[in-house]
Order: structure tokens, then C-alpha cells, then sequence
């Protein structure tokens, strides 16, 4: 018999799966969420919920501190590794210490439901899931580190500080298998990739962009946001809480003075 106790955002929940894993595995393969709420043992809300169960290849998450990033990437990486045998998915991040928070997330779970994993020669941060194949890699922020690797899915964690080129590089690696492309921030200024890809990319059945400030997160009290904005000020909890892109005043013009500039020489 299945025991499961589910959790809020994966704290407390021991499932004991055993036998039945294999069949909820595959009961599970098209919904993340419920995979999460029965399998993982943590209950999505609504949007993280929505999240899990887009088909949307490419996915911007543009999101404040404790929103539950971490718990919903691990998910989504897990949900992948667990139903697909013989994926790889690579956790990108701007040091090999972020990825680790990531990693610590889906080692708790794999530990939890007894799953099997190894390690990979020359690979600091990896997981080959031992019963089928498929395997995560955790890579820091280099340019070179993106070549070889045929990808099924991208992770790129606190993507507003990782370099252009390091993602530039890392994107042809989802081509080939038509993968998916995941980049999960709170903003760092109106430059970079993550903020290029979240102003101007179009959203549709293949993209998916979701903002969530922490005004819209129940987890976190008024009364801390007020204290932080107290303590912090205006401008870091715009960035870190409401997730603006906020000029860091180091360039002439800024991002919205070049826009019209350039459309009204097309224009013209």
C-alpha cells in the first residue's frame, strides 16, 4: 500500500514507494505536478503547478527570493531523468556552489525513494540514475564546458548572472534533440541574455514567461517584506522581491533611449 504524506514545498514528506514506483512512474510520465504531490511528496500551488505541467519548450521564470525555484527545477529535472530513459539534463549556473543547492534538492528525493545513482569520471557534480540511464550533469559558468554535450533539457539557475557567452554557447546544445530551455532569476540589471530573452521574446506554445514577485508568493508574511524594504531599501526590493529590471546606471543611454532610437530609424 502506498503511504504518502505530502508536504508544501517538499519539507517532511517520506513516500514509501517501493514496488509501486515503476507503475506510478509511468501513471505519473505526463503530469509533473502530480508527480510531485504523490511521488516527491510536496504539493505545487496553482502557478507552480501550471508551471510543472506546460509543454513549452523554452521557459523564462522570472521570479523573487523563496519563491521555491529550486524545489520546482528539481522537479521538473527529476520528473524528466525518472520517465525518460537515457536523457541528459545539464544544471548551468554561474559556480559550481549554485548548482549544488539544486543538487542538494534532487539528491533528497532520489535518497527518499531509494533510487540508485553513480557518479561520472572527471565530472565534479553529476548523477547517472543507475535503473535506466539518464543522467545530470552540474557545470559552472565556462564557455568551453558547453561543447560535446546533446542535451534534453537546460537548466540555467540565477541566469541574470551568468555570462552571455557562456549561454550563447550552451544554447545549440538543445537543438538536436529539440530539448528544453529553462532559465529561472531575479533580475540583474536591464543587460544579458535572461533579461533580453524575457523582454523580448514572444510568448506562445513554445515559450513561457512567468513572473512571480513576492507580493504574489503566500508563503512569505507581509510583515518580512516590510521589515526587508525597512532595512534594505526601495531599490533591492524592487529587484530581489518585485522583479524589476532596473538600470544599474553604468551605460549612456539606456535600454529603453537605444529601442526608439532604433525604431525611428526604421521608421524614418
Amino acid at each position: 500500500m502506498l503511504v504518502n504524506k505530502t508536504n508544501n514545498m517538499g519539507g517532511g514528506a517520506e513516500p514509501e514507494l517501493g514496488a509501486e514506483l515503476p507503475a506510478l512512474l509511468l501513471q505519473y510520465a505526463f503530469d509533473p505536478a502530480e508527480f510531485a504531490r504523490v511521488v516527491l511528496g510536496w504539493t505545487p500551488d496553482e502557478r507552480q503547478a501550471s508551471i510543472l505541467r506546460s509543454t513549452a519548450r523554452r521557459v523564462i521564470l522570472n521570479c523573487s527570493r523563496q519563491w521555491g525555484k529550486t524545489t520546482v527545477a528539481a522537479t521538473k529535472i527529476l520528473h524528466m531523468a525518472l520517465t525518460r530513459p537515457g536523457v541528459l539534463i545539464l544544471i548551468l549556473a554561474e559556480n559550481l556552489s549554485q548548482t549544488s543547492e539544486v543538487f542538494e534538492k534532487i539528491d533528497s528525493y532520489l535518497a527518499r525513494l531509494g533510487i540508485a545513482t553513480t557518479g561520472e569520471r572527471g565530472k565534479a557534480v553529476a548523477r547517472r540514475i543507475v535503473f535506466n540511464g539518464s543522467r545530470i550533469v552540474g557545470i559552472a559558468s565556462r564557455e568551453q564546458a558547453g561543447r560535446g554535450y546533446t542535451a534534453d533539457l537546460v537548466f540555467v539557475d540565477e541566469a541574470a548572472r551568468v555570462d552571455d557567452e557562456v549561454i550563447d554557447a550552451f544554447k545549440p546544445t538543445v537543438a538536436v534533440r529539440r530539448g528544453d530551455w529553462w532559465m529561472a532569476s531575479t533580475p540583474q540589471g536591464r543587460r544579458g541574455r535572461f533579461f533580453e530573452a524575457w523582454t523580448y521574446a514572444e510568448e506562445g506554445p513554445e515559450m513561457l514567461k512567468v513572473k512571480v514577485p513576492g507580493s504574489e508568493n503566500s508563503r512569505i508574511p507581509k510583515e518580512f517584506l516590510d521589515e526587508c524594504r525597512r532595512e534594505k531599501g526601495d531599490l533591492f526590493m524592487r529587484v530581489e522581491f518585485e522583479c524589476e529590471f532596473l538600470e544599474n546606471g553604468t551605460h549612456l543611454m539606456s535600454v529603453d533611449e537605444v529601442d526608439r532610437l532604433a525604431r525611428g530609424r526604421r521608421t524614418g
